[in-house]
């Protein structure tokens, strides 16, 4: 019997900085995921998904930007749902642009983390399906900020 290997590709995006700010996301199907779990140095994670119904979106437009500055420090597009981030310790403004709408989180990232900070985005179901109405109801906006 020969045994024949089957070699996988699996879509991960790396993007770096000069600010020593990485991020690389991905997560479609179950093998990215394992791939992205894989990843020990992150300290931040994003969730990208529509509210509501839970499904997760890719091609986010992100940008990490330090609470004290008005230059990020990473910008990139998610290949994903998930992202990893790597910063340096401190306090940070997460936006997320999908498909004209942005969300938007703070997230604190401490020198010794125990375990990486977790940042959920939700977008509306309208955003989702074409529609462009982008403003978010009082319910989408609470769980938008639930991990």
């Amino acid at each position: 019997m020969t045994m024949k290997t089957l070699s996988i590709a699996i879509p991960l995006v790396l993007a770096t900085s000069a600010h020593g700010a990485a991020m690389i996301c991905g997560g479609v199907g179950s093998d990215a995921r394992r791939a992205l779990e894989g990843t020990k140095s992150a300290n931040v994670e994003l969730e990208f998904f529509v509210a509501h119904r839970g499904a997760y979106v890719a091609n986010v437009g992100v940008s990490v930007t330090p609470l004290n500055s008005k230059e990020p420090v990473i910008e990139g597009t998610s290949s994903g749902p998930l992202c990893l981030l790597q910063l340096e310790p401190g306090r940070y403004r997460v936006q997320a642009i999908f498909n004209g709408a942005t969300r938007t989180a703070t997230a604190t990232v401490r020198s010794t983390p125990s375990r990486p900070v977790h940042v959920a985005l939700g977008f509306p179901q309208a955003v989702a399906s074409g529609d462009l109405d982008t403003r978010a109801s009082p319910e989408e906006r609470a769980q938008a900020k639930q991990p």
